[in-house]
């Protein structure tokens, strides 16, 4: 067993001696290599005991493991015994909101169909009015490539899809 004994009259005297004694010993060679020695033997003897530690304990779950969690509100769902809880009538789920359904295409009125020079008429003024993608885009939406191939079923709903423009670009 090694002793040493610091002292002083005043701790700051003793921490004095001390700090003079641990530069002393750390200039040396052999006294710095024997500490760095006995530094690493402690290390490899804590090491050592870590690992036997964890070899003792039971392995835990990956965190990437699938387990779902306990309820800490009660037992689980359908349980029966002394610590199930009692049961009561559950609520009915909420209803899941549907999507609003789109409204039908408007059907042109009863009688006579437009003209093809109406429908090429308004087309061209709305062009102006709104830009050509727009009337690209209602007429693909109708099945026809351009206002002269338009049926004549579809010219009054073209029509309506047309005054529907002004209307969503109020």
């Amino acid at each position: 067993m090694v002793e040493i004994k610091v002292t002083g009259n005043t701790p700051l005297e003793a921490l004095s001696s001390l700090t003079a004694f641990a530069t002393h010993c750390m200039s040396n060679k052999d006294v710095w290599n024997a500490a760095n020695r006995i530094l690493e033997a402690e290390r490899h003897e804590e090491r050592k005991k870590a690992a036997a530690q964890a070899a003792e304990q039971p392995p835990e779950f990956p965190k990437d493991y699938d387990v779902a969690p306990e309820d800490p509100s009660g037992p689980a769902a359908g349980a029966t015994g002394p610590s199930a809880a009692p049961t009561e009538k559950a609520a009915p789920p909420a209803p899941v909101p549907e999507k609003p359904q789109e409204a039908p295409a408007p059907q042109p009125a009863p009688g006579k169909a437009p003209s093809l020079e109406d429908i090429r008429a308004k087309g061209i003024e709305a062009a102006k009015k709104y830009g050509q993608p727009a009337i690209k885009a209602i007429l693909k939406e109708l099945g026809a490539e351009n206002m002269t191939n338009l049926p004549e079923d579809k010219r009054a709903v073209f029509l309506e899809k047309l005054e529907g423009l002004g209307e969503s670009n109020a």
